[in-house]
């Protein structure tokens, strides 16, 4: 799994680089930012690596914290180059369903490496597929609804990061009814904003 982020990250970030304008600053800048990025990458999967063994809570939080915003920004470039391909409905919605099912299987991987027994005790593809389903959901929505390529993706991204904080609470035993609440009212909060964003002519 250690392979999954810098992997998704390289193809993301390759197809949406090749739907910028290619001038000499875009490609200095882009190219810069992608090697920080993945260097960045790097490091957080040889703590993770290292967290198997010696579990250095400090260290492998700032780790999962750095992660889980790649793995966010590695989402928005997967979802922002699908929907520019303009594919039809049902090719979205797989698609979305399949990188969202590899973004998952990346943060069971990312949590459970802290937990006393590695998450076995925890069913593996209920933490996958189902949260996989709920964005494959709204990867069909928004197929249909008119916000853009650009504002569809950022909404996805949205998505994932409230089901992936959920999932990881739960993962850890800490999904109480605070937490519950908090993203409830976050999730109300991007869906009313989806609605009066959303422009129909």
């Amino acid at each position: 799994m250690s392979i999954v982020l810098p992997i998704g990250f390289f193809v993301g970030f390759g197809l949406f680089s090749a739907l910028l304008p290619q001038t000499f600053w875009t490609v200095f800048f882009t190219s810069l930012f992608f090697g920080v990025i993945l260097y960045i990458t790097f490091l957080v999967e040889n703590i993770f690596l290292v967290a198997i063994g010696s579990r250095t809570p400090p260290l492998y939080r700032a780790a999962f914290t750095v992660g889980l915003m790649i793995v966010l920004i590695t989402a928005f470039f997967l979802f922002d180059s699908l929907f520019s391909f303009k594919l039809i409905y049902w090719l979205n919605m797989i698609f979305v369903f399949l990188i969202s099912a590899v973004i998952f299987m990346y943060i069971f991987y990312s949590v459970t490496i802290e937990l006393p027994d590695d998450g076995g005790d925890k069913n593996f593809w209920e933490f996958i597929l189902i949260p996989s389903f709920l964005i494959s959901q709204l990867g069909l929505v928004f197929s249909f609804w008119p916000v853009g390529i650009f504002k569809g993706s950022i909404y996805l991204v949205a998505f994932v990061y409230i089901v992936a904080s959920l999932v990881q609470l739960e993962l850890r035993n800490r999904l109480f009814k605070k937490n519950w609440l908090t993203f409830i009212w976050i999730t109300l909060s991007i869906i009313l904003g989806v609605v009066i964003t959303t422009s129909w002519r």
